[in-house]
Parts: C-alpha cells; sequence; structure tokens
C-alpha cells in the first residue's frame, strides 16, 4: 500500500531538484561587446576570443569600439552624464579592471582616481593614456598668446596649475585617440591588428569630415563674437583649434570641486558685461545653478545642454562623440551668432 505513495513522494522531489536548478542556471554571462552600460551592468564574461577592455569615461569608450569592433568587449567605469573630476570609485569598478585585459584612460590628471583602483584589482594589465604624445595647454592658460589677455586668471575665477585634460575638443587631438587606441589594442592581440588598423582608419576618414564641418560651421559667426564663458575651463582646445577666446568660467580651472565666491561670480559678470560676451555655455555633467545666476546676473542668455566631460544617454544627441560634437558646435553658433 505504501510503496505507491513513496515512488510519487520521489517524483515529487525530482521534479523540485529540476525547477531549482533551471532557476539557478538562467541565462547569463551575456557579451557586452559594444555596450556603453557601466561597469556594474556588464560584468558579464566576454564573447569567446574577444578582448575585454576598460574605458574609463564614455568618450573614450565610443572611440574604442570604433576601434576594436566584434574583438573587443568595452566596460565604461563612468555612466552618460558622470563627472570624472569629482568620481568615487565603487567596489564593481575594481572588479571589472581585475578582469579586463587592457584600460583605456585620458590621461593629464582627468582620472586621478585610477591608480589606486587598479592597484586595488591587482594582476598586470597596461594602461594606455590615450592622450600620450600630445602637448597639453596649462589650465587656465589663454589661448591667443599673441593678444594681451582679456582679463586675468584671478578676475577669470579660475588659478592657473595643471595641464587642461580636455583634449578631446579638437578633432585633430582625438585622432591621435584613435591611433593610441589602435596601437594599444594591437599591443595585445596581435592577431587582429589588420582589423584594428582597418576600423582606425575608416574612423580617422569620419573625424577628419567632423573636423572640416565644424570649422565650416563656426564660420557663421562673427570673430568678435567667438567668445565663450562656461561654466569650468573645458574648451582650451577647441577655442585653439577652431577660432574662440575663452573669456571666463564659472569654476576654477579645469576641475569642479570648488565653487566660486560671491566676490569672483561678480567679477565674472562684469567680465562679460566688458567684453560683450552674447551667452554662458554648462555642460550635462555639472549643475546649472551657478551658470544660470551668472547668465542671470549678466543680462545674457545661458545654454545648459553642451555635452562635455561625459556622452549623452543612447538616443540622445550627445550618444556618441561625433554626434556630441557635432550638438555642441550647433548650439555654440546658435547661441553667438
Amino acid at each position: 500500500m505504501y510503496v505507491p505513495l513513496n515512488w510519487q513522494r520521489l517524483g515529487i522531489l525530482l521534479l523540485i531538484c529540476a525547477v531549482l536548478t533551471a532557476c539557478g542556471s538562467a541565462p547569463g554571462g551575456q557579451s557586452t561587446t559594444g555596450s556603453n552600460d557601466g561597469a556594474a551592468a556588464s560584468n558579464a564574461s566576454p564573447a569567446a576570443g574577444t578582448i575585454n577592455a576598460i574605458a574609463t569615461t564614455s568618450i573614450i569608450a565610443d572611440l574604442v569600439k570604433n576601434v576594436g569592433g566584434e574583438h573587443v568587449n568595452v566596460r565604461t567605469l563612468l555612466t552618460p552624464g558622470t563627472d570624472p573630476h569629482t568620481y568615487t570609485p565603487m567596489p564593481s569598478d575594481v572588479q571589472a579592471i581585475a578582469d579586463s585585459q587592457i584600460v583605456f584612460e585620458n590621461g593629464l590628471g582627468l582620472e586621478a582616481w585610477l591608480e589606486e583602483t587598479t592597484e586595488n584589482a591587482g594582476g598586470e594589465r597596461p594602461t594606455i593614456a590615450v592622450s600620450n604624445g600630445l602637448t597639453p595647454i596649462e589650465g587656465g592658460e589663454d589661448e591667443h598668446e599673441d593678444e594681451e589677455p582679456a582679463a586675468s586668471a584671478e578676475e577669470h575665477g579660475h588659478d592657473e596649475h595643471g595641464d587642461d585634460p580636455h583634449m578631446w575638443f579638437d578633432v585633430q587631438n582625438t585622432i591621435r585617440y584613435v591611433e593610441n587606441i589602435r596601437d594599444g589594442l594591437k599591443q595585445i592581440d596581435a592577431a587582429n591588428a589588420g582589423s584594428y588598423d582597418a576600423n582606425a582608419a575608416a574612423y580617422i576618414e569620419q573625424l577628419k569630415q567632423l573636423d572640416a564641418e565644424i570649422v565650416k560651421l563656426v564660420e557663421a559667426v562673427p570673430a568678435e563674437r567667438r567668445k565663450l564663458i562656461t561654466n569650468h575651463d573645458t574648451f582650451g582646445y577647441f577655442a585653439k583649434r577652431y577660432g574662440f577666446e575663452v573669456v571666463g568660467n564659472v569654476f576654477e580651472g579645469v576641475s569642479t570641486e570648488q565653487e566660486p565666491s560671491a566676490q569672483q561670480i561678480a567679477q565674472l559678470v562684469k567680465l562679460i558685461e566688458e567684453q560683450q560676451v552674447p551667452a554662458v555655455f554648462t555642460e550635462n555633467t555639472v549643475n546649472p545653478r551657478l551658470a544660470e545666476q551668472v547668465a542671470d546676473e549678466a543680462g545674457v542668455n545661458v545654454v545648459t545642454t553642451l555635452y562635455t566631460d561625459a556622452l549623452g544617454e543612447p538616443g540622445s544627441q550627445g550618444a556618441t562623440y561625433i554626434d556630441m560634437m557635432r550638438y555642441d558646435v550647433q548650439q555654440i553658433v546658435e547661441a553667438l551668432k
């Protein structure tokens, strides 16, 4: 009488075990090749035969994807809209670096937090500063060396120290970034060197076209109106390449960590009025409150939608580096012409 009952119980137990096993092996470990997700959301193993690469910022990640193509799984430490100047690494960043074969950073002090994070990850892997080989300008340096500066650094509200890391705002510099990324990938994956060469060459052609497009767009702005007041010292390379003058910044220097005093804001407002600057520009990674205050007190327009230290979300007007540059220049030109 009890034997059938025991078999029934055994059958139920086997069914429960099967369900639990299926739950424990739910689909996972999917490749994030070509993804722009943050490291915390992309800890899956890369597809077989791909290089697991770390990019510190979304801008660098986009460049690495264009060069690496299908051979590289790119993980971004800073998600879109994140300010690298004030970023605090997370445990997931350490794990992502530990799982990587190569790390790409901007360099020039933009990622001051990276060295310790990499040390905590352990192991050995090449870390490529994509700005290698380029000559930086000093943070707060006047881009028009042959002209009398419009105002002193103190009057601008920033101090002169450190190299300006925002090299990507000169598209010619970004071409060097791409070349450094290509060479870094070839260093650890010689088998796919031909693919990296071809991808880099094709992307560099797109960048050359972008550079020419920017030069053409800027022609719509009269020379005397090519003056920039920005949230922080981001556009030095842009100004130098495309014929603008950075008159002043809301935040001191190339970082956004130290807010200006009331006196510095008053000086900046006075400078805007004296120089007849048409607009104030701020960006997606910084609270626009102070820039809006300066623009309001000076009686000029404020543009709060520029992309500077980070790309925008997927689908936005700043989703890729090329999209970001094209959008930013269009916004600047419309506000100044």
